[in-house]
């Protein structure tokens, strides 16, 4: 490698994703650090901290089994659905198991990536205080749930309004007690905060632009989300899992119009689902009243499209978050749709179409838990930077799949801001694997694999490592 080529690579973000891009880039021998903002890793899990949007009372809407990393799963003793603290206690355990700390640096908030000047390989990252550092390859794993996406609504609300990016709980930023509340958005935040606020204000109304199917976590005693597995795995077709996903509904916490609700305009797994076992029961006490849209603020006032119109201290709107990268230049990341909200153009949501030296982690929403996905989409990452610098051969047929027509997506997403990054889980973690494997075989086969870890070894900080003898081949580790 020529003396002035960079020879490590940088991964932004400390929180879940780039915890697994580093670790999974230093498992092939690939040099890596990692710039986190933040006084400690977690990202949004780090509760309290200016990037954490969770409020007191969050727990996961999936599983642990189906949110867990590859090679390192969850204690068994832990709740179904671990809450923040949980989260948070994972991903550290995760950090310290894997030997990462030593390789993230806090307090370091990125400010700019691009191109050096003169066309070189790699990439510069500008760091806060104007630190600069050339990179062989960035990965950014900075999420998608930082800059609030405000609703488009006519007029001023005079009262306290409130995103629920800010919003942690009864008591903060605003005491909730004895103050009429409205909560906009239909969401898993948005029925969170309206369940959670109904215990404390005079009144609590929640508006949903339409209407939504609300999944419980248990079915039977067992996870909802590990039922619906089962029949993935087994291949069943969309109508009869949806046939038996509404049955299943319908026993436990009952069909949306069974409790005066609208009809959902688009059929089961249409959205991201809505994960709650108390809304309904909060409804039907009367704790919160259902809403139709906001058309209008007046004041103290809100306009509902309906033509209804009712005073309110305090407003939430639980409406989602913008998709930004402020720190590059959109063309970098495949060029965008256009706009300030844009979606990047990359491959699976996650690799350039067509460079090897940059890639997006956790840029999806699946319709399941995401760390385990973001965990595969990471080995494919290194794979991707290991081919680059050792196996063009593996490179090359990376690049060709690629360019290679999109499959038909197992499930046609409804059309709005909130599932412009929605994956269906399943079928998403195939291709990934998939990918995986093809590379594996290209880049640790018998014949190639001396020659790879020779070359590696030579090149990378530190040593080279046989994929195939992670933690995830030898039995799984456990926190």
């Amino acid at each position: 490698m020529a003396a002035d080529q960079p020879d490590a690579w940088c991964v932004i973000g400390a929180g879940p994703s780039g915890l697994t891009a580093l670790k999974n880039l230093r498992a092939v021998g690939i040099a890596a650090e990692c710039l986190e903002r933040e006084e400690g890793l977690g990202g949004n899990w780090r509760f309290g901290s200016p990037s954490s949007r969770v409020f007191a009372s969050t727990r996961l809407i999936s599983s642990q089994r189906l949110t867990e990393f590859t090679d390192y799963p969850m204690p068994r003793e832990w709740p179904a659905y671990p809450d923040h603290r949980q989260c948070l206690a994972y991903l550290e355990g995760y950090a310290r198991h894997f030997d990462l700390l030593p390789h993230i640096r806090c307090g370091t908030a990125v400010e700019r990536i691009e191109r050096p000047p003169a066309g070189g390989p790699g990439w510069l990252v500008r760091s806060a205080g104007g630190k600069q550092t050339r990179y062989a390859g960035v990965v950014i794993a900075s999420g998608h749930n930082r800059e609030p996406r405000w609703p488009a609504i006519a007029g001023r609300f005079t009262g306290r309004l409130l995103h629920a990016a800010d919003y942690k709980s009864p008591t903060h930023p605003v005491e909730i007690a004895g103050q009429r509340v409205l909560v906009i958005g239909g969401g898993n935040s948005g029925c969170d905060i309206a369940v959670e606020v109904s215990q404390h204000a005079s009144r609590t109304v929640h508006s949903t632009r339409r209407g939504y199917y609300v999944v419980p976590r248990f079915v039977l005693g067992r996870p909802a989300d590990l039922r619906g597995e089962r029949l993935l795995a087994l291949g069943a077709p969309a109508w009869l899992r949806r046939l038996v996903g509404l049955r299943a509904i319908d026993r436990t916490l009952g069909l949306p119009w069974r409790h005066g609700l609208p009809r959902p305009d688009h059929r089961l797994f249409e959205t991201h689902p809505v994960v709650n076992a108390e809304l309904y029961d909060r409804i039907a006490g009367g704790a919160i009243a259902p809403a139709a849209d906001v058309a209008a603020f007046a004041g103290g006032d809100v306009v509902f499209a309906d033509g209804t119109r009712e005073a309110f201290d305090v407003v939430v709107c639980a409406t989602g978050y913008r998709i930004e990268h402020p720190f590059i230049d959109a063309e970098h990341l495949g060029a965008a749709t256009g706009g300030s909200d844009a979606v990047p153009r990359l491959f699976l949501h996650l690799l350039h179409p067509h460079h090897d030296d940059i890639a997006v982690v956790g840029l999806i929403q699946p319709d399941s838990g995401q760390w385990g996905i973001t965990d595969v989409q990471s080995q494919v990452v290194a794979r991707m930077a290991l081919a680059a610098r050792a196996a063009p051969g593996a490179a090359a047929w990376l690049y060709r799949q690629r360019r290679r027509p999109p499959p038909r997506q197992a499930i046609a997403y409804l059309d709005s801001p909130r599932h412009r990054l929605e994956v269906e889980h399943f079928s998403y973690r195939r291709r990934l694997e998939r990918i995986v494997r093809g590379l594996d075989r290209r880049l640790f086969g018998p014949r190639v694999m001396a020659r790879v870890t020779a070359r590696v070894t030579a090149r990378a900080r530190s040593p080279a490592v046989d994929c195939r003898t992670t933690p995830r081949a030898r039995g799984r580790a456990r926190p």
